[in-house]
């Protein structure tokens, strides 16, 4: 029987607002995906979706006494809502490597005051390396299985960034960071019978853009539990529950932290992942519990949705 134990694979989609260098965090700017940990090479699309409060801050162009100047009107409460269309793919190595890769595309939108302003694009594509420490085929025990994994990734800046010469932007519109930036995580799965839980934490290391901006590092951590049943014959269901933790650090403009950037948040999580055969069907919401912003005009995350299938051979 297919085994379905969970892990966390890190995803290049980087949401941050800047609005005159005042640059927002939220959670999604390093976003986690579940995925069934299977040891076949794996291929699957995988859509989702995030909502956010925000305040937007309307930018006017003018000429004043022969120049021209950008400014910012008051701001104003906004809903901004980011859907994202993936492709997902994974290759089985040997020596217990594995290469995963992750295209994205979205599609982000912001309404206010009876105005709506929606962008389409490529994201920024991503590339992980993972080792397994410990093989679970090679596990002593028939009931008590467990699994480490390290993994090690780069993203590359293949979705659109720009900002204009005097550091305005919104970025809310931005498909990526423009910047090549690095994930590191480690995975530790246990599983007794059919509960089990994994553990993940993941860091993601930015660098500098060619627009001077450098978003903030990003630290995550997860704790999820599952329980394993087979209703049918072929079919295993696995239910997941669990609370995550991201912490967001400074952005950095022109070598200066934009201390009002940058926070903390605390999310459940809620899950179902579906196997049937060569087949695996994963979904999950994750509502926010708690938010610490360092500034109370950034986004603030309402909740996330996101449903993949996936294929293996």
């Amino acid at each position: 029987m297919m085994r379905a134990i969970l892990i966390a694979l890190v995803l290049a989609a980087s949401y941050v607002r800047v609005n005159s260098q005042a640059c927002c965090c939220n959670s999604a700017s390093s976003n986690y995906s579940i995925l069934p940990n299977l040891d076949n090479h794996l291929v699957g699309i995988r859509y989702s979706y995030a909502s956010y409060d925000a305040i937007a801050y309307p930018v006017m162009n003018m000429v004043m006494s022969g120049e021209q100047m950008t400014m910012m009107g008051p701001g104003k409460a906004a809903v901004d809502r980011m859907n994202t269309l993936e492709v997902f793919g994974r290759v089985k190595l040997p020596k217990r490597f594995q290469l995963s890769f992750f295209l994205p595309v979205h599609i982000i939108s912001e309404s206010y005051s009876g105005s709506f302003t929606r962008t389409t694009g490529l994201g920024d594509a991503t590339v992980l390396v993972q080792y397994s420490v410990f093989d679970p085929k090679k596990c002593t025990g028939k009931k008590v299985k467990h699994q480490l994994k390290f993994g090690f990734g780069v993203k590359v800046p293949t979705g659109r960034f720009k900002m204009d010469a005097d550091g305005m932007t919104t970025t809310d519109f931005e498909m990526g960071t423009g910047s090549v930036d690095f994930l590191m995580n480690a995975v530790y799965t246990l599983s007794y019978k059919k509960f089990g839980f994994n553990v993940v934490t993941g860091y993601k290391k930015d660098l500098v853009n060619n627009q001077q901006l450098r978003y903030g590092d990003k630290l995550k951590e997860e704790l999820t539990a599952f329980y394993i049943f087979g209703p049918l014959k072929g079919v295993s269901i696995t239910p997941t529950a669990g609370v995550n933790y991201d912490h967001i650090f400074y952005n950095v403009y022109q070598k200066q932290a934009l201390t009002y950037t940058g926070g903390d948040y605390i999310s459940a999580s809620a899950g179902l992942n579906i196997y049937y055969k060569h087949v695996a069907f994963s979904t999950s919401i994750s509502p926010m519990m708690m938010s610490f912003l360092n500034w109370s005009g950034e986004p603030l995350q309402r909740f996330t949705f996101e449903a993949g299938v996936f294929y293996k051979f």
